[in-house]
């Protein structure tokens, strides 16, 4: 019974620790809970779909607010000569997460375990969002304070800064045209570009893994399991807003392949079902992914690439399936103490999207087959020998890991559930076994 406790404890440490996956069980009967928290790194880069990383905001970071922006200055381009123009924004986004996790599992039979994975989010975006429309700038339109004179003398809320009874955008008075508009101009529904803080449950995950082969060099298992979508989707008429669920339920199937590669060399190769805890032994696993992501209805928002997204409906779209290939090792330094790294590969098929007619789900569509490469090391500490030999009373494992998504590509639509965010973490957690 100590044998399988320890097979048990060991399996799901390497499981659900780094987010690696492996195919070990729990033994019949018992019963693991794991807690991980992941303190992530301020986030300020995506990657484009180029793969080279640019600012989350860059869409309108650092650009004029002229006519590519907003379609209603079109008219007045040809009395300005050129582009008309309200400024220059310039637009700042940091996000930052904390990711509570907890996992529970349990042995139905020493084949088959099930669990459930439930995160917690908590995330805040500060913003920096103003608009320069001063002297310098490209602003070469403001807003009509009184009647207009000579060629300035068109019924429009707008005219050229050259025009009497004009003056300059103030931030506010963009905030207000993205929103409920301005006096003669429609908006745009959005709300204010301003700081976003939000907590909640994320995506839920149940699962099930069933070992389906046991020997001395080898052990194979194939999972599966649902996800649903409990976490905050996103909001579409927030620019600021950080969202952490797609919306939709995915189906996810698991291929799970161990080789005990230390022995090759060992004198003694560890037998078939004994735990994998000599110092010197080395474990290589390769773990395949498929997440199946069901349709939903949803409303979103598109655009032009490097505009605003003025259209609005409710579609139905068909996220992208995602494939991952993941390589790890881990090598046995000390009984009670392990050190890995792990790397991943994943990508995406494109998004599919159908709206009613008229509305450009092409936009929505474009550059969502996205990519990810990230990799993991880490390293946990067992009090399971401890346990085993009378001095620990508990057997649990604790750990710490690094971890870097160091290339990718995706959209460069904000409000995309494909998007690839360049992020770093670090994460501490702790597994009891009983």
């Amino acid at each position: 019974m100590l044998v399988m406790l320890i097979v048990g404890c060991l399996a799901l440490t390497s499981g659900s620790v780094a987010n690696a996956d492996d195919a070990y069980v729990l033994p019949k009967g018992r019963t693991s809970v794991a807690v991980e928290n992941r303190f992530f790194f301020p986030i300020e880069d995506r990657f484009g779909p180029n793969g080279k990383a640019e600012p989350l905001a860059s869409a309108f970071d650092n650009r004029a607010l002229d006519s590519s922006v907003f379609s209603s200055l079109s008219p007045l381009n040809a009395l300005v000569g050129g582009r008309a123009s309200i400024g220059d924004a310039t637009v700042h986004f940091k996000y930052s997460y904390d990711i509570l996790s907890l996992t529970a599992a349990y042995g139905i039979t020493d084949r088959l375990t099930v669990g459930v994975d439930v995160p917690y989010y908590w995330v805040h975006n500060d913003v920096q969002a103003e608009v320069n429309s001063g002297p310098g700038s490209s602003a070469n339109v403001g807003l009509r304070t009184g009647p207009g004179l000579g060629p300035c003398a068109i019924p429009a809320p707008v005219l050229p800064l050259a025009c009497p009874n004009t003056r300059r955008f103030t931030t506010q008075d963009v905030q207000q045209l993205l929103g409920p508009g301005l006096s003669g101009i429609p908006g745009f529904g959005f709300k204010p570009v301003k700081d976003f803080t939000a907590d909640g449950l994320g995506d839920i995950t149940l699962g099930a893994k069933y070992q389906y082969l046991r020997t001395e060099d080898w052990r194979l298992a194939v999972g599966g399991g649902v996800r649903f979508p409990t976490g905050r989707p996103d909001d579409p008429d927030n620019l600021a807003d950080i969202f952490w669920s797609t919306g939709a339920y995915a189906l996810l199937a698991r291929f799970h392949n161990d080789f005990v590669l230390s022995n090759l060399w060992q004198p003694t190769p560890t037998p078939p079902g004994f735990p994998i805890s000599r110092t010197g032994d080395v474990i290589l696993d390769f773990t395949f992914r498929y997440d199946w992501v069901l349709p939903d209805d949803v409303t979103i928002r598109t655009g032009p690439e490097n505009s605003l997204p003025t259209s609005r409906a409710r579609v139905t779209r068909d996220i992208g399936d995602k494939f991952e290939f993941e390589v790890s090792g881990r090598y046995i330094i000390w009984s009670p103490l392990v050190i890995s790294a792990l790397y991943r590969y994943g990508f995406k098929l494109e998004d599919r999207v159908s709206g009613p007619p008229g509305f450009p789900q092409n936009f929505a569509e474009k550059d969502t087959d996205s990519t990810e490469q990230l990799y993991i090391i880490e390293l946990a500490y067992s009090t399971v020998p401890a346990y085993m030999q009378g001095r620990f009373p508990i057997p649990m494992n604790a750990w710490v890991s690094y971890r870097d998504r160091f290339a990718g590509s995706g959209p460069a639509n904000l409000g995309s559930p494909s998007q690839v965010l360049k992020s770093r973490y670090i994460s501490v957690g702790l597994q009891v076994v009983f």
